[in-house]
C-alpha cells in the first residue's frame, strides 16, 4: 500500500489482518519462498529481524518455521505494534518490539546481530538514497555468513511490463471481491478506497516524478547492484511474480 496513506491506514490494522491474504497474490507463496531461501536448518538458533514487521503475519510464519529463533519486530506503527503483540502473544518470550522508522539509525537501536534479516513489503516506500543506505546498515547488522532478503514491489525491465503487472494487481483484486465472506466485505472496501488512490498514482500518473511518502519502485536489477555496493555476496534475484520480487544476499 502507499506510505502517503499510512498515517490513516494505522487505523486500519485490522482491515490489513483481514484482507492481505485476499488482495496480494500469491502472498503464501511469496512468503514461504522467501524463508526456504534461507540457508538454515529448522532449529538452528538464531537472531531473526523483520523490517518492516507491521502486523505480524510475516513474523509468525518465521517464528513457526524456525522454533529456535529470537526475532525483533521492527516497525514505526504504534497501532500494527498491538495488532503484532495480539498476533505473536504464544511467542511473547521470543519476540523483541522496536518501533523505529527504516529511516532512523537501526545501529544505534538493535542492541545485537542478525543470522538472518527479512523485508516484505515496505522498502520501496524509501527513497533512492535511503535505500542504497538501509541496505548497508543491513549488511553492518548481519553477523558473518548472514543473509538478508527483501520481497517487495519492484519495477522490472521494462516500462509496459511493469505497467502491466501493476495492472495485474489491480484485475486481481477485482477479482477477489467475489471470493471474500460478506462478513468481511467492509474490510474489502476499507481496502480498495486506499487502493484507489494507489491506481491513480502509480498507473494512471506513472509518468509523474514520484516524491517522499509515494511509493517508490525501483528495478531489481538496480537494486542487486547495489546490495552489492553494500558488500552482499551470493547476490541474486530468488523469485519474480509480476510486481514482486525477492532478492537478497549474504555477507562474507
Amino acid at each position: 500500500m502507499d506510505y502517503r496513506d499510512k498515517d490513516r491506514f494505522f487505523s486500519m490494522a485490522e482491515t490489513y489482518n483481514e484482507m492481505i491474504k485476499y488482495v496480494l497474490p500469491q502472498y503464501d507463496f511469496l512468503q514461504n519462498e522467501a524463508i526456504k531461501s534461507a540457508p538454515f536448518k529448522k532449529n538452528d538458533e538464531i537472531i531473526v529481524f523483520d523490517l518492516g514487521a507491521g502486523s505480524g503475519i510475516f513474523l509468525e510464519r518465521i517464528l513457526s518455521n524456525f522454533p529456535n529463533a529470537k526475532c525483533y519486530w521492527i516497525d514505526y506503527s504504534t497501532d500494527f505494534i498491538e495488532a503484532a503483540k495480539k498476533r505473536l502473544s504464544a511467542y511473547s518470550n521470543r519476540v523483541k518490539y522496536i518501533i523505529t522508522t527504516l529511516q532512523d539509525d537501526l545501529e544505534s537501536k538493535i542492541d545485537t546481530k542478525a543470522d538472518l534479516i527479512f523485508s516484505m513489503s515496505a522498502i520501496h516506500h524509501l527513497e533512492t538514497e535511503e535505500k542504497k543506505s538501509l541496505y548497508k546498515i543491513c549488511y553492518n547488522l548481519l553477523k558473518p555468513s548472514g543473509w538478508f532478503f527483501n520481497c517487495d514491489e519492484m519495477k522490472t525491465l521494462y516500462k509496459d511490463a511493469y505497467i502491466n503487472s501493476m495492472k495485474f494487481w489491480v484485475n486481481y483484486v477485482n477479482s477477489t471481491k467475489s471470493q471474500i465472506p460478506v462478513d468481511k466485505l467492509k474490510y474489502y472496501e476499507n481496502w480498495t478506497s486506499t487502493f484507489g488512490k494507489w491506481q491513480e498514482r502509480n498507473i494512471v500518473h506513472v509518468d509523474t516524478p514520484k516524491v517522499k511518502g509515494d511509493d517508490i519502485h525501483e528495478s531489481f536489477l538496480s537494486q542487486i547492484e547495489w546490495l552489492k555496493d553494500a558488500g552482499f555476496i551470493n547476490v541474486d534475484l530468488f523469485v519474480k511474480y509480476h510486481l514482486w520480487s525477492i532478492i537478497g544476499g549474504s555477507k562474507n
